[in-house]
């Protein structure tokens, strides 16, 4: 049952999810054990010590989780809200608000640090209370995936080393072999790639059924991770009342596992919930699939809002259903209803192939909005001041919503309202100590190729990887040593 035979590609994992009228029930079924393989479990003493739980912001508004689910904040502080002034492809002035996520960490931050600050925290309190499967931990993406690189990162000090398993190729692109790059120079306890497709399989079955480890599945989508986006959302709320930003009208975010969509769902939901001054009046959130498979199934079925796909891991109907079910069980309120409301009466999803182009890489529509930013990009501060940390738009994830972001700011009909981007890819390219130059020299023939086929896509980012002729001083500059 080799990838490459399953069908449709799931997105950032390789893994195919059936075809347009139908799911392959083993996929379905493994998908599913994938997404309830890190689970839930309440934090152990030392977690309580150490961490302080008015540090999370889901902690904050529902203080009795605080004991309830295990958190660490994986040394993330609040993310800044900031100002983008540009100028659009056509050479329009937009104005917008950017949520830095990509800030939330100075050794690796992005959209995947709150998905981990529950997601290895639990796993960190099951393996302190002897559950063997947490001594084997595995995590799964393609090899540009930023969940690959944020989980060896996070992980590393606290947990067990862990088995990265590269399910598929993307299509080539420096930016996506720097995360392989990243990931490598991790202490690893074992690698596996998609020139290998039979070991990686058997490996992922092995923990996802046979009890061999415990999955940090495909973009962190389960509950565990969506909790933590359901922080985030909190987050902007607060900086919202203390005069950050405007509430927004619209929310820009890729659509990859719909983890962090699902999240920002179900914290609108939980925010007009608690009666929090934000968020009150009409919100449109706007989603980009990233993923062509995906982009398809919305178009043709609806796949993320259908009845069906209640059954269907990484939907968004699926995640916001078992989200909700487990926030309820750990007492917190029950916001199903409502975040269905939400999906089907304020969630946008564009869908169009231009934008969407293919998994991994610039779209044509998505390329010329990131050389606008790399052109005529500005980011300032509430004070004015201004910053210098650029966005990273990568062609991967963020770019495809950045792309609708700036053409809508643009339109006269639009004129007045609050645009914001969830900035989703990290602003630092970590640098472990492991040599991993040599690590990627012994990758198989396949993996090189695609090393070496990546282009620099950003004029902020120049670099290339060569792994007959180069040396690493042709991308490490790109990168940041961890302390």
């Amino acid at each position: 049952m080799a990838p490459s035979a399953l069908g449709l590609a799931k997105v950032g994992a390789g893994l195919a999810i059936g075809t347009p009228v139908a799911l392959t029930g083993a996929v379905v079924s493994l998908l599913t054990k994938m997404h309830g393989s890190v689970g839930v479990a309440a934090p152990t003493k030392r977690m309580l010590a150490e961490e302080d739980a008015k540090a999370c912001a889901l902690f904050r508004h529902l203080p009795a989780l605080a004991e309830k689910i295990a958190w660490r904040s994986l040394g993330a502080d609040v993310t800044p809200i900031h100002r983008c002034a540009l100028n659009t492809p056509s050479g329009v002035p937009v104005s917008f608000f950017v949520k830095r996520e990509d800030l939330a960490s100075p050794v690796y931050g992005g959209n995947k640090v709150r998905t981990l600050q529950h997601q290895l925290a639990v796993i960190e309190s099951k393996y302190e209370a002897g559950d063997p499967r947490c001594a084997n931990i595995h995590v799964m993406g393609t090899g540009g995936s930023n969940q690959v690189v944020a989980t060896a990162v996070h992980a590393r000090e606290r947990l067990p080393k862990l088995t990265a398993l590269w399910m598929d190729k993307d299509v080539p692109d420096l930016d996506n072999t720097l995360n392989m790059l990243s990931t490598l120079s991790m202490p690893l306890a074992a690698k596996f790639n998609w020139a290998e497709p039979l070991p990686v399989l058997k490996r992922l079955v092995g923990a996802a059924f046979g009890g061999d480890g415990v999955v940090v599945t495909a973009g962190g989508n389960c509950p565990a991770g969506v909790l933590g986006q359901v922080g985030g959302l909190l987050e902007l709320a607060e900086q919202i009342e203390a005069g950050a930003m405007p509430s927004p009208d619209r929310i820009y975010l890729p659509i990859g596992s719909s983890c962090t969509t699902s999240g920002l769902i179900l914290g609108v939901a939980l925010a007009r919930h608690l009666r929090l001054g934000p968020f009150g009046g009409p919100l449109r959130i706007v989603g980009v699939p990233v993923h062509e498979a995906f982009a398809m199934l919305q178009a043709k079925l609806g796949i993320h809002r259908a009845s069906l796909s209640q059954y269907m891991p990484l939907t968004i109907r699926h995640t916001l259903k078992t989200t909700c079910a487990e926030l309820a069980r750990l007492g917190g309120p029950d916001l199903h209803d409502a975040s269905l409301r939400i999906l089907h009466e304020e969630v946008e999803i564009l869908t169009d192939a231009d934008l969407v182009g293919i998994y991994g890489a610039h779209s044509e529509v998505s390329r010329r909005a990131a050389q606008a930013y790399d052109a005529t990009g500005r980011l300032f501060e509430g004070s004015g001041a201004e910053v210098s940390t650029p966005l990273w738009v990568c062609g991967h994830f963020v770019a495809k919503a950045f792309a609708p972001l700036i053409d809508d700011a643009a339109k006269e009909e639009l004129r007045g309202q609050t645009f914001l981007l969830w900035q989703t890819k990290s602003a630092v390219q970590p640098l472990g100590t492991e040599d991993e130059w040599a690590q990627l020299a012994e990758m198989p023939p396949l993996v090189k190729r695609w090393a070496d086929d990546g282009p620099a896509e950003s004029t902020l980012r120049p670099g290339k990887v060569d792994t007959a002729n180069g040396t690493p001083d042709d991308y490490r500059h790109l990168m940041k040593a961890l302390p």
